[in-house]
């Protein structure tokens, strides 16, 4: 499986999962909000290797999100446009086999603005991310260009709603 690609089997899925970001941006449109929807072309778990025992040192905890370099600079102008803080968040998951498939919704209640991202992950893959985000309280999506040269960063806390459906249940009984 190493080598493998989350989407691998599931694209059809991926679509489904475009299409409920879609509908969900247009459900906080009628409740009054501007939403920006983005569409990533990857998405990467950081780290997605563990680790423990090396010197290895991993300074961000995330969802590694690449971005057409429109969609960027549009996150980029609302995010320097607005004043008020995207420090709330909807986060709406489903499952097929070990991959999570999530949307997610920034907000900026103050600004009536929200951010609209679809992510997905391979639980194997993500669980040195998931073990450091359960300890931290926290996972970032760094959102990010192509060339990488900049991100636009939101703080994702209590992740809990972004874990796989039973994470935690084999590491809580003892």
């Amino acid at each position: 499986m190493a080598g493998s690609h989350p989407l691998a089997g599931y694209t059809e899925f991926w679509d489904d999962v475009m299409a409920d970001m879609e509908a969900t941006a247009e459900e906080y449109r009628e409740a009054g909000w501007d939403v920006l929807e983005l569409h990533p072309g990857d998405v990467t778990p950081l780290p997605n290797v563990s680790t423990d025992g090396t010197e290895i040192e991993v300074d961000r905890t995330g969802f590694d999100v690449l971005l057409p370099g429109d969609e960027f600079a549009a996150a980029q102008d609302l995010l320097e446009g607005t004043e008020a803080a995207f420090d709330e968040y909807d986060a709406y998951r489903a499952q097929q086999s070990e991959v999570v498939f999530l949307v997610v919704v920034m907000k900026a209640e103050a600004a009536g603005e929200a951010v609209a991202f679809p992510l997905y992950y391979a639980e194997r893959q993500a669980e040195p991310m998931l073990e450091r985000a359960d300890a931290a309280g926290e996972l970032r999506a760094y959102l990010r260009p192509l060339d990488d040269s900049e991100r636009v960063v939101f703080s994702l806390s209590d992740p809990g709603t972004l874990y796989p459906e039973d994470w935690g249940e084999s590491t809580d009984e003892e």
